[in-house]
């Protein structure tokens, strides 16, 4: 098959976890970004998150106090 000429796939849950991971990828750039954080810092602070949010239930709530901030499950900010 020429290269380009693929079949389409279907988009599946495994595969829309990859952008859903792709979202997080600069949390800590986005939210940290007066802290002046080196490169690895700022990756330590993103692996952070996202395992934090791998381990909350469906309803539950990641709250970061340096940034006075809470986050759902799916990394979106929400009220305290």
């Amino acid at each position: 098959m020429p290269l380009g000429s693929q079949p389409k796939k279907e988009l599946t849950s495994a595969s829309l976890s990859f952008f859903i991971m792709a979202y997080h990828h600069e949390w800590s750039q986005s939210y940290l970004k007066d802290y002046r954080l080196t490169f690895e810092e700022h990756h330590m602070n993103n692996e952070w998150f996202n395992s934090m949010l791998s381990k909350l239930k469906d309803d539950g709530v990641l709250i970061v106090p340096l940034l006075n901030k809470s986050f759902n499950k799916s990394g979106e900010e929400v009220s305290s």
